[in-house]
């Protein structure tokens, strides 16, 4: 089982209000959690850090939307797991994310009523992401 204190979530989100409810939640579960409010500030933080373990992605966002950030995020870090959190009642996931790894049990739809539910899929994505770097080692940078 990963050790949840040192889960790394990256939150991106363009509503702050949503973002910092999320990262207060989750911080106030022991996780480390950043925010940013575009996939271009996502892509940049990642390829500066890519430590994180999980990120918690809005679908709408001005400029490069959530599917076209993950994509780019998953080059960046092919270890970090992806959860998608947004408001579209219809988003559908695209087969690409699919591919991904992405399944509807990481879709969740605002407002997300229990941020439980939420917290728990992230201890879950946290888990899969450190258990598939072990064999390779520590992910740092220099």
């Amino acid at each position: 089982m990963a050790n949840m204190t040192n889960v790394r979530v990256l939150v991106v989100d363009d509503e702050s209000a949503v973002a910092d409810g999320v990262r207060a939640y989750l911080e106030d579960e022991d996780m480390q959690v950043a925010t940013v409010t575009s996939a271009e500030d996502a892509c940049e933080l990642v390829r500066s850090r890519a430590d994180f373990h999980v990120c918690i992605m809005d679908m709408r966002l001005s400029g490069m939307d959530g599917n076209a950030a993950i994509r780019s995020l998953a080059n960046y870090a092919p270890q970090m797991r992806f959860l998608i959190h947004t408001g579209s009642a219809d988003y559908v996931l695209p087969d690409d994310l699919r591919a991904l790894g992405v399944t509807p049990a990481e879709l969740f739809f605002k407002p997300q009523n229990d941020l439980g539910v939420l917290a728990a899929a992230v201890r879950r994505a946290a888990t899969s992401a450190q258990e598939s770097i072990m064999p390779r080692g520590t992910f740092t940078h220099e």
